[in-house]
């Protein structure tokens, strides 16, 4: 035989004992898979380094409250009005966020008419969770930011920035208007800019309403008088001098601020919905706020000069002891008062 003719022997030889090796492989590691990758996350986890649990095995033990499980979660329940829901659900995120947890609430509460926030579920059940509470309505507690590791709903008010200041671009996302409202809200602000072209706009919220009741100031609630706003109206021009400005006002008592609020230089919106309100004076250059986390909030998503009201917050008042004003006002807020 040639020595070509044995190469070729040689050859066939042994790419046939490949083949027979690799099928012998196959049927003795039927399942083999390449774990090189690394599998997708699950929609719980898409916030998160930690893989959390599907839906299906969440069910299984939704009523459990051991820490024997992929990943933490922290939830909450709402409580006041549209302010007070603001800062519950945004503490809940920020607090979450900060200590890899999956933040989520079961309703959405009165937030759902005015924003589309993400971080609801309906299908586990917090009974038997641990509940973590507050020291004061509105003063930075350290002990929210080192969880213990279990479960746990969060209770309380909840009013301060420092819960989610590390958060602060997911809340404002969360916190964008439903289309309906900022589309009506957005013309609004075209209308005053087109007829005062060049000009500052400053949201300025009055809130009355409740807060002069003769119960309400005697727990503490205060509200801002005529001499608040010339005094306010008078910072902004400082700050922003040889500009144009004009002053946006919407309150709950519009009668009041026409007989009280005197400026050549101000524009009274007309009685909307609260959520117009909320979505215009947030759309201003800078914003003038007195009372109420409605208000404090139309600030902070506004996100310019702020001045706020300091009498807010009676002196030596029942509502006083749980209130912290550098952790409620962010800083580089501008306090005045009557």
């Amino acid at each position: 035989m040639s020595t070509m003719c044995l190469k070729i022997q040689t050859s066939h030889f042994l790419i046939v004992l490949f083949f027979a090796l690799l099928n012998l492989g196959l049927y003795m590691f039927p399942n083999y898979t390449n774990t090189s990758k690394t599998a997708p996350m699950t929609t719980l986890d898409r916030h998160s380094n930690t893989q959390c649990k599907t839906t299906a095995s969440l069910q299984l033990d939704r009523h459990s409250n051991t820490t024997n499980r992929s990943c933490l979660y922290l939830s909450t329940s709402f409580t006041g009005r549209i302010g007070n829901q603001m800062f519950i659900y945004a503490t809940m995120v920020g607090l979450a966020r900060a200590q890899n947890r999956m933040p989520f609430i079961n309703t959405g509460g009165d937030l759902l008419t005015i924003f589309p926030i993400t971080n609801i579920r309906t299908d586990i059940n917090t009974t038997g969770w641990s509940v973590i509470g507050e020291s004061g309505y509105a003063t930075f507690d350290s002990k929210f930011m080192n969880l213990p590791q279990r479960n746990l709903t969060l209770a309380g008010y909840l009013q301060s920035w420092r819960y989610f200041l590390h958060a602060q671009d997911e809340i404002r996302r969360e916190f964008t208007f439903v289309p309906s409202i900022q589309k009506e809200a957005d013309a609004v602000l075209a209308s005053c800019r087109s007829q005062l072209q060049n000009h500052v706009i400053v949201g300025v919220h009055v809130r009355r309403g409740d807060f002069v009741l003769d119960h309400k100031q005697k727990f503490g609630y205060g509200v801002a008088n005529a001499s608040y706003f010339v005094k306010a109206f008078a910072k902004i021009r400082s700050l922003l001098p040889n500009q144009n400005i004009t002053f946006l006002v919407a309150s709950d008592n519009l009668t009041w601020c026409k007989d009280n609020i005197k400026d050549t230089s101000v524009t009274f919106l007309p009685e909307r919905d609260r959520g117009i309100h909320f979505a215009i004076l947030s759309s201003c250059d800078h914003v003038i706020l007195t009372s109420g986390t409605f208000g404090w909030w139309i600030a902070w998503l506004a996100n310019g000069i702020s001045i706020y009201f300091e009498g807010y917050i009676k002196k030596d008042s029942p509502l006083e002891a749980g209130f912290t004003s550098r952790d409620y006002y962010p800083l580089g807020w501008i306090g005045l008062g009557n």
